[in-house]
C-alpha cells in the first residue's frame, strides 16, 4: 500500500496498538459436486441465454464483516475433454491468469509432488512488478470424473492481512460440446484487514445489481464487495480467452489472448475500463518478459 495521506497514516498508527482477533468463518455451505452444479445450470439457464449475444455469466457474491465470496458461472464453447485436460496442467494457469489487469507475474515449480503457483498481484495496473504482493497457492485437484472435475488453488496468506484464498474451479459437460463452468473465490480478514481494504482497496465498481436510478438504470454494488466482483470477472474472463486462443500459433498466440481480453472487457466498461488498448498491450507485453525471466531463474 503506498500513497498514504497523514491521516490514514495516523488512523493506521492508531490501530496498529489495539488487539483484533479474527472471527471463526465457518466451512463453505455451498453444495458441489455434478449434480448440484447441473441444478445450477438449468436454475440460471434462462438468465444465461438472455445475454448470450455479449459475454453471458452469472454471478453470485457475498461480504462479511469475516469473509468475502464470488461465484460466477458460464457456458463455454468447448467440450468438457478439451476443458478438463487444459486445467489439469498446473503450468497453464500461469498463463489463464496473465492476461488480468492487476497481475504482473505468474510462476510455477513442483515441490515435493506438490504444484504452487506464484501470482505477482499489484493494486493498480501502473505498479510495476517490484512492489507486487506474491500470492502463493498450492495446486490440487479435488476432484476428477470422467464427467466432472474440481481444481482448487489455496493460498494462506494475502494483501491486507487477508487470510485462507480460495480459488477454484468445477466444470461438468453440456450438449453440443459445451462446458458449463463454475468459478469461485472467497477469502476471510480480521476486522484490521476489512477495514484496510474499505480505505484503500474498495472503490471498484461490481456487477450484482442493486436498484435502478431515477432513470431507470441499473445500480451497481460497489465498495469491497463491488471490487472483489469486478476482479473475479477478470479472471473469468481471462479463461475464456485462453481457450478461444488454443488453435492460434504459438508465436502469435499471448498477443491474440490479451487482445481478445481486452475486447471483453469492451462489454462492461463502466466495471472494467481503466486504459486504452495500446496501452494495456505495452503493459502486458512487458509483463511476459518479466514472466520468462522469473521462470527461467525458478528453472535453473
Amino acid at each position: 500500500m503506498r500513497g498514504y495521506s497523514v491521516l490514514s497514516l495516523f488512523l493506521i498508527s492508531f490501530l496498529f496498538f489495539f488487539q483484533w482477533t479474527a472471527i471463526s468463518y465457518g466451512g463453505d455451505s455451498r453444495r458441489s459436486g455434478p449434480e448440484a452444479l447441473l441444478d445450477k445450470y438449468h436454475e440460471i439457464e434462462t438468465a444465461l441465454e438472455k445475454n448470450a449475444d455479449l459475454v453471458p455469466f452469472y454471478i453470485e457474491s457475498s461480504e462479511n464483516k469475516n469473509a468475502s465470496h464470488v461465484d460466477i458461472y458460464g457456458t463455454i464453447k468447448y467440450p468438457f475433454g478439451m476443458v478438463q485436460n487444459q486445467f489439469l496442467v498446473p503450468t497453464n494457469w500461469c498463463d489463464v491468469l496473465l492476461p488480468h489487469l492487476d497481475v504482473r507475474a505468474c510462476t510455477y515449480r513442483k515441490v515435493n509432488d506438490k504444484w504452487l503457483l506464484n501470482i505477482y498481484n499489484v493494486d493498480k495496473f501502473s505498479e510495476p512488478l517490484e512492489d507486487a504482493y506474491q500470492l502463493k497457492f498450492a495446486y490440487r485437484v479435488s476432484v476428477l470424473q470422467p464427467a466432472y472435475l474440481d481444481i482448487a488453488l489455496t493460498a494462506h496468506d494475502g494483501p491486507f492481512h487477508t487470510k485462507d484464498h480460495q480459488f477454484g474451479l468445477e466444470a461438468i459437460p453440456l450438449e453440443k460440446n459445451q462446458t458449463f463452468i463454475h468459478l469461485r473465490y472467497s477469502f476471510r480478514y480480521t476486522a484490521w484487514g476489512h477495514l484496510l481494504m474499505k480505505i484503500f482497496g474498495g472503490s471498484k465498481i461490481g456487477f450484482s445489481v442493486i436498484g435502478t436510478d431515477s432513470a431507470g438504470n441499473p445500480v451497481y454494488i460497489g465498495g469491497l464487495r463491488g471490487s472483489v466482483e469486478r476482479d473475479v470477472v477478470c479472471y473469468y474472463l481471462a479463461i475464456l480467452a485462453y481457450f478461444d486462443t488454443l488453435e492460434t500459433p504459438a508465436d502469435q498466440r499471448f498477443e491474440r489472448r490479451i487482445g481478445q481480453w481486452y475486447d471483453f472487457t469492451t462489454y462492461f466498461k463502466k466495471q472494467l475500463f481503466e486504459l486504452k488498448k495500446k496501452e494495456y498491450l505495452k503493459y502486458k507485453s512487458q509483463d511476459l518478459k518479466n514472466q520468462e525471466r522469473l521462470q527461467n531463474d525458478l528453472n535453473r
